[in-house]
C-alpha cells in the first residue's frame, strides 16, 4: 500500500517520502508501529485533484467539501506514521490552497531527537516540555540554521507550513530565502528543484514577482514532467513581451503534461502571431504538440493544429524543419500510423468542408508523418513508408541516416527506387552512402561489384563531373581488390581533371601521397614489390616531395605480400632511417615475421616497438600468437591472449588465430577449452571463430558434426554463414569419402541465397574427381572419364578457360625472369592448380598437366616462358607426373631447383652462423619439401640407390628442414627392403617408436584400454606426430624373421641380429608383442615367413593407410592455403 501511494503521488510532483541522510527509526518499531497505528484507509481524492494543478474545472466543489471537513481523519495525515513531521507540513503545504478556512492546521513540530512509538501514532501531537508553542513558531531565519548547521534537518525545516498570509515573512525571512534562491541559480543544480519551489513560495508577494522569471527559466530546464504545474503557474503571470525559447516550450509542454490541450493550443497561437518568437522556437513547440496529437486515440486535437497551418507556412517551409521534429520520431507505433494515414486522407477528401488549404496541411503532415517514422520503423516498413509519399527528400534523409547509424540493410532496395523517381537527383553525400553500402556487403560478389559501377555511372549522370572524393573512394576499391586497368585509367582521369584546378596541388607535400597510394596499394595487393618500388622512387626523383609513412607502409606490405623477407627487413630499415615508424610499420613486419614463425625476430621487433613509444595493437599481438603457435609454443600463445584481454583488449582476431593452430594440430579438446575461455572472459564469437571449429572438425575427419553445425547456423542464425563455412565443410565430406553429399550443400547455399564462389566450384570439381570414392551404383552411372572430366571442365570454368586457346601463342605477355620468391607463393589460386595437376599427375596424364601449367604461368605470371619457378606445390605434381613418366633426370633437375631455392627462400631471419643453435629455416617451411622428398625417395628406391637414399635425408635436414611422419616410415620400410637392417631399425627406434602407443590386442590383453583417448588418437593422424605405422612394423617384423632363420647359417648375419636386439629395444619388444590378425596386408608382407613363436592370432592396432590419397587430402580444407 504504502509504495503504491508514493508511486500514484510522486510524478505529479507531490514527494511523499522525502530524502534523508539517516534512518529515523528502526525496521523491527516501524513494522510494529505499521500494523498498530490504527489508521483508517488513505482517502486520495482531494490529494490528487490539488496536485492536478490547472486541470480541475471548479474548485467550488471541493471548497464545499473543505468547509465540511475530510470524511476520514486519516486522509490529511497521509503517511504521517511513517514521517509524521514530514507529512504534517506535506499536507499543510500542498493542500491548504484549496482550503483557506481551515482551523484546525497543525503547528510546526521540530523533528525528534529519539525514536519512541508514539511517533507513529496518527493523533495530533501534544506539546513537548521546551519545545515552541503554537502562537510562537520558529522563525524561518532559523529554520534555514538549522539547515544549514544540520544536514539531516534540511528537508524537515523547509516543509514546514507556509506562512499565512496574514502573517507575511518578515524581511530577515525573505532576504534568507533571496540568498538561498541566488545560490540554487548560481549552481544550476536541477535536483535543487522542489528546494528552490519552497524558497519561492515562502518569499512575499513583492518578492516573488521579482524573482518569478528566473524561477520559471530555472524550472524550464528540468524537463522534469513534476513540475508543469509549477511552470504553468510561472507562466500564465509572465508578459508575451519576456516570452523566450525556454519559457515558451516549457509552458506548452507544462500544459500537455496537464492534459490542458487547447490551453497549450493557445499559447502556440500567441506565439506564432509574436514576430518576436524566432522559427526554432516555434518548430520545437510544434513537435510537441504533433507527438501529442498522434499519441492520442483520435484525431480531433490534430485537426485543431492544422488549422493554423496558413500562420505555420507564413513562417517556415515545412520540408526544411522535419528533422527538428524528435519528439514525434518517438511516438509509439509512429510508423503503422504513418501507413495508415492515407487512409484519414481519402476520408478527409470526401468531406465537403475540406479545402484546398486542408489539402496542403494533411499532404503536408504525410510528409512529415513518413519522414519521421522512418527513424525507427522496421526494414519491412521502410519501402513502403517512401512509396506513400515519393518525398525525395524523405530518400534523402533515411539513406544519410541509415548510413550514420550503421542501418544499410535496405539500402541499396531503397537507392534503386530513388535514382528512377522523377526529377530525382542522389546528392553527394547520398551516392558515398550507397557506395558504402556496397563495398561492405558481407562477400565479395557480382552484386558489389555491378553496384560500385552503377554508382560511378550515376556520379557522370547526376553531377557531370565526379568530386575528388568520389575519385578518391573508387581508386582505393579498386586498388583494394588489384584490379590495375581501372585504377590506371581512374588515375589518369583523376590527374587531368585535378591538375590545374586552383583549390589543390595534388602533387605537392600534403596532396602527392594520398595521389600515388593508390597507385602503390594497386601493386602491393598484386603482390608485384619491383612496380610499387618504381612508383616509389618516381615520387621522390620526378616529382620531389617526400613520401608519407603512409607510403612507406604500403611499400612494406608490398614486400611482405610477396614473400619477399630479405626485401621487406630493407625496406623497413630505409623507413626508420628515412621517419619514425608507426604500429602500422611494425605490425606489417611482425605480421611477416610472425607467420613464417621467426619467434626471436617477431619479440626483438615489438621489444623495438614499445621502446620508441608504440603501443602494442591487435596486428602486433596477432602476431606473437603465430610465432608462439609456429615453434609449438601454446601455452605462451594463449597467456599473449589472457593478459590482452586482462587489460580489456576484447578482440576476437587473436583467440581466433589460437583456435586456428589448433585446429591444426588437430586438438579438439584444446578448442573446446579455448572457447569456454573466450565465454568467460566476454571475448565475442564471430564468423570467424566458428570457421575454425568448422576447420577443425574437418581436420578431425568429423564432417557429420561440421553438417549440424551448419545446418543449425542456417536455421537459428547463431552466425552469419558465409560461403566459406560451406568450402571447409565440402573439404571434410572429401577427407571422409562423401563427394556425393557436395552437390547437396550446393544446393542448400543456392536455397539460402549464399553465393557461390570459386572456392566452392573448385570444392565441386574436386569431387567429380573423387572417382574412386563412389559408390559401385553411382560408377556405374558415368564412365570415370566422364567424372574426371566434369572435374576439368567445372575448374576451368573458374578462369575462363575456352576449348581450342593456346595460352602458349599469346605475344601480348613479354617473357620476364620469375623471381625465387615465386616457390614459395601460397594463396587459392596456388592451392587449386596444384591439386588438379597432382590429379592428372596421378593418371599420368601429362597433356592436362602441361595445360594447367600454361594456364597457370598465363594468369598469374603474365608469361609464356617454361623456364621460370613455379610455386612449390605445383613443382611437387611436376615431380610426381615425372617419376610416373620414369623420366628421373627431369625429376633430379626439378628436385634441384626446388631445393636450391628453398634453401635461400625460407631463411630465418633468427639464423646466426654465430649461434648454431638457431634454425636455419623459418619453422613454417620445415616440412615444406616433405612431398617432393616423397618423390625423390621413390625414385632412389627404384633406382635401388640405398646410400643416396641416406644421403637425401641427411642433406635435408642438414640444411634446416624436418622430415615428416609420412616420409620417416616410407623411409624405413624401403631401407628394409633394400636390406639395409641396421639402419632401418636404429631409425625407427630414435625417430618413431618414442610415440608408439603399443598393439591394440595387446592392451586388451593385459586388461589395459583398448582404445585410446580420441585426442591421441586425432593427434596421431598428424603427419607431423612421428609415430611407426603398421606397415612400417610389420616390415621390420619381416626383418626380423628373415634374420633369425639367416643367422644359423650365418655369424654375420647373428652378429647383426644381436646388435639390432640388443641396441633397439622398443622395436624389438613391439616385434615380439605382435598378434596376428590374418589380413591382406600381413599377407602381402610376410607370405611364406610366417612365425607361429612370434606372431599369434588377434587384431592390430591399425591397418594400411592410403599415404598418396592422405597427402593431397590433409591439406585440402586448411586456410589461407
Amino acid at each position: 500500500m504504502l509504495e503504491r501511494t508514493a508511486a500514484c503521488l510522486e510524478p505529479c510532483g507531490l514527494r511523499v517520502l522525502p530524502p534523508h541522510k539517516k534512518a529515523l527509526r528502526s525496521t523491527r518499531q516501524l513494522h510494529t508501529a505499521f500494523w498498530q497505528h490504527g489508521a483508517a484507509d488513505i482517502e486520495l481524492t482531494t490529494a490528487w485533484q490539488a496536485l492536478m494543478h490547472g486541470t480541475v474545472e471548479s474548485t467550488s466543489a471541493f471548497a464545499e467539501q473543505a468547509r465540511r471537513g475530510p470524511p476520514i481523519s486519516a486522509s490529511a495525515f497521509l503517511l504521517e506514521f511513517l514521517y509524521p513531521t514530514g507529512a504534517v507540513a506535506l499536507m499543510g503545504r500542498r493542500l491548504s490552497p484549496l482550503f483557506p478556512d481551515r482551523s484546525d492546521r497543525l503547528p510546526f513540530r521540530t523533528r525528534p531527537s529519539h525514536v519512541s512509538p508514539r511517533l507513529y501514532n496518527s493523533s495530533p501531537p501534544r506539546q513537548r516540555h521546551g519545545a515552541p508553542s503554537p502562537a510562537h513558531p520558529q522563525s524561518s531565519s532559523a529554520r534555514v540554521n538549522n539547515q544549514s548547521g544540520d544536514g539531516t534537518q534540511s528537508h524537515t525545516s523547509l516543509s514546514g507550513i507556509e506562512p499565512r498570509a496574514s502573517e507575511p515573512p518578515s524581511p530577515v525571512d525573505s532576504y534568507t530565502h533571496i540568498v538561498a534562491i541566488g545560490r540554487i541559480l548560481e549552481h544550476g543544480n536541477f535536483d535543487d528543484a522542489d528546494l528552490l519551489w519552497r524558497h519561492y513560495k515562502s518569499l512575499d508577494e513583492h518578492s516573488q514577482n521579482e524573482h518569478f522569471r528566473q524561477i520559471l527559466a530555472f524550472l524550464s530546464r528540468t524537463d522534469r514532467v513534476s513540475d508543469s504545474w509549477k511552470i504553468s503557474e510561472l507562466f500564465q503571470r509572465l508578459d508575451i513581451s519576456d516570452w523566450d525559447h525556454y519559457a515558451f516550450v516549457a509552458g506548452i509542454s507544462a500544459e500537455i503534461n496537464l492534459q490542458n490541450l487547447s490551453q497549450a493550443l493557445s499559447i502556440f497561437e500567441r506565439g506564432l502571431r509574436y514576430a518576436a518568437l524566432d522559427n526554432t522556437t516555434l518548430v520545437d513547440a510544434l513537435d510537441l504538440l504533433l507527438a501529442s496529437a498522434f499519441r492520442s486515440p483520435v484525431v480531433n486535437f490534430l485537426q485543431d493544429i492544422w488549422k493554423l497551418y496558413p500562420e505555420m507556412v507564413k513562417r517556415w517551409d515545412f520540408d526544411g524543419i522535419t528533422a527538428d521534429l524528435k519528439h514525434l520520431a518517438s511516438v509509439s507505433g509512429i510508423a503503422e500510423k504513418a501507413l495508415l494515414f492515407p487512409d484519414y486522407i481519402a476520408e478527409r477528401l470526401n468531406d465537403p468542408s475540406c479545402t484546398r488549404i486542408g489539402l496542403e496541411a494533411l499532404q503536408a503532415t504525410q510528409k512529415i508523418l513518413v519522414r519521421r517514422a522512418l527513424v525507427s520503423c522496421e526494414y519491412s516498413q521502410v519501402i513502403p513508408l517512401l512509396l506513400l509519399t515519393k518525398d525525395t527528400l524523405a530518400f534523402e534523409e533515411y539513406i544519410r541516416s541509415a548510413e550514420k547509424k550503421g542501418r544499410r540493410k535496405v539500402s541499396v532496395d531503397v537507392y534503386a527506387i530513388y535514382r528512377d523517381l522523377p526529377g530525382s537527383s542522389p546528392s553527394h553525400a547520398v551516392l558515398h552512402c550507397i557506395f558504402n553500402a556496397y563495398v561492405e556487403m558481407s562477400t565479395p560478389s557480382p552484386k558489389m561489384m555491378a553496384g560500385v559501377k552503377l554508382i560511378w555511372d550515376d556520379w557522370h549522370k547526376f553531377h557531370s563531373v565526379p568530386s575528388r572524393r568520389a575519385y578518391q573512394r573508387h581508386l582505393g576499391f579498386h586498388a583494394a581488390r588489384g584490379n590495375k586497368e581501372r585504377v590506371y585509367s581512374l588515375w589518369t582521369e583523376y590527374v587531368e581533371r585535378f591538375r590545374d584546378d586552383p583549390t589543390v596541388n595534388i602533387f605537392d607535400d600534403r596532396e602527392g601521397s594520398d595521389t600515388f597510394s593508390h597507385l602503390l596499394q594497386v601493386h602491393a595487393v598484386n603482390a608485384e614489390p619491383e612496380e610499387a618500388q618504381q612508383i616509389f622512387n618516381d615520387m621522390m626523383k620526378k616529382f620531389k616531395f617526400q613520401p608519407s609513412i603512409y607510403n612507406w607502409n604500403i611499400l612494406l606490405n608490398a614486400y611482405v605480400k610477396a614473400d619477399d623477407y630479405d626485401g621487406a627487413i630493407s625496406t623497413f630499415d630505409s623507413l626508420c632511417e628515412a621517419t619514425e615508424p608507426d604500429r602500422y610499420s611494425y605490425g606489417t613486419l611482425m605480421q611477416m615475421a610472425g607467420s613464417r614463425g621467426d619467434l626471436g625476430f617477431a619479440v626483438d621487433l615489438y621489444r623495438r616497438a614499445r621502446t620508441s613509444g608504440v603501443l602494442g595493437n591487435n596486428a602486433m599481438l596477432s602476431s606473437l600468437i603465430d610465432a608462439y603457435c609456429q615453434n609449438d609454443l601454446f601455452k605462451e600463445a594463449e597467456d599473449v591472449c589472457t593478459r590482452a584481454a586482462s587489460k580489456g583488449m576484447v578482440t576476437t582476431r587473436m583467440w581466433n588465430k589460437l583456435l586456428y593452430y589448433n585446429a591444426l594440430r588437430r586438438d579438439l579438446a584444446s578448442i573446446n577449452k579455448i572457447l569456454n575461455t573466450m565465454a568467460d572472459k566476454n571475448i565475442p564469437y564471430n564468423q570467424f571463430t566458428y570457421q575454425q571449429l568448422l576447420l577443425g572438425l574437418a581436420l578431425c575427419r568429423q564432417s557429420q558434426h561440421a553438417l549440424h553445425l551448419l545446418a543449425v547456423a542456417l536455421k537459428e542464425k547463431v552466425f552469419e554463414v558465409t560461403p566459406t563455412h560451406f568450402q571447409i565443410v565440402m573439404g571434410a565430406l572429401l577427407r571422409t569419402g562423401e563427394p556425393v553429399l557436395i552437390k547437396r550443400l550446393c544446393m542448400l547455399m543456392n536455397e539460402n541465397k549464399i553465393p557461390i564462389t570459386e572456392d566452392v566450384i573448385f570444392r565441386l570439381s574436386q569431387a567429380f574427381g573423387k572417382w574412386r570414392d563412389l559408390s559401385p551404383k553411382q560408377q556405374g552411372q558415368h564412365s570415370k572419364r566422364e567424372w574426371l572430366g566434369s572435374a576439368l571442365r567445372t575448374f576451368y570454368e573458374i578462369y575462363g578457360y575456352r576449348r581450342g586457346t593456346d595460352y602458349r601463342s599469346k605475344g601480348s605477355w613479354s617473357s620476364k625472369p620469375m623471381a625465387p620468391r615465386e616457390l614459395l607463393r601460397s594463396g587459392d589460386e596456388v592451392y587449386q592448380f596444384s591439386t588438379m595437376m597432382l590429379l592428372f599427375a596421378q593418371l599420368n596424364n601429362s597433356v592436362q598437366v602441361d595445360k594447367l601449367v600454361n594456364l597457370y604461368r598465363y594468369v598469374f605470371q603474365g608469361t609464356h616462358n617454361n623456364e621460370g619457378i613455379l610455386p612449390l606445390s605445383m613443382l611437387n605434381a611436376v615431380l610426381l607426373l615425372g617419376l610416373q613418366d620414369q623420366r628421373h633426370d627431369r625429376v633430379k633437375s626439378t628436385w634441384q631447383l626446388l631445393f636450391e631455392n628453398a634453401k635461400s627462400q625460407a631463411r630465418s631471419a633468427n639464423f646466426n652462423d654465430d649461434l648454431p643453435p638457431t634454425s636455419k629455416i623459418s619453422p613454417k617451411y620445415r616440412f615444406a619439401l616433405s612431398r617432393g622428398l616423397r618423390v625423390m625417395q621413390e625414385m632412389l628406391f627404384k633406382e635401388g640407390d640405398a646410400s643416396g637414399l641416406q644421403g637425401l635425408i641427411k642433406e635435408v635436414r642438414e640444411e634446416g628442414f624436418e622430415v615428416d611422419s609420412k616420409n620417416w616410415n616410407y623411409h624405413v620400410q624401403v631401407l628394409v627392403q633394400m636390406k639395409q637392417y641396421n639402419a632401418a631399425f636404429a631409425v625407427c627406434e630414435r625417430v618413431l617408436m618414442p610415440n608408439w602407443t603399443g598393439w591394440y590386442t595387446a592392451r586388451s590383453k593385459e586388461a589395459m584400454r583398448g582404445a585410446l583417448p580420441l585426442d591421441t588418437r586425432r593427434r596421431g593422424s598428424s603427419p607431423r606426430h612421428l609415430r611407426p605405422t603398421a606397415t612400417t612394423l610389420y616390415r621390420l617384423a619381416q626383418a626380423y624373421l628373415e634374420l633369425n632363420r639367416r643367422a644359423l647359417w650365418s655369424s654375420d648375419t647373428a652378429a647383426t641380429l644381436h646388435e639390432i636386439e640388443s641396441g633397439h629395444i622398443q622395436v624389438i619388444r613391439a616385434i615380439k608383442s605382435m598378434i596376428r590378425v590374418r589380413s591382406n596386408l600381413e599377407e602381402e608382407i610376410f607370405g611364406s615367413l610366417e612365425s607361429p613363436d612370434v606372431l599369434d592370432d588377434g587384431k592390430l592396432e591399425e591397418e594400411r593407410t592410403n599415404l598418396e590419397t592422405r597427402a593431397t587430402e590433409d591439406q585440402g580444407v586448411l586456410e589461407g592455403r
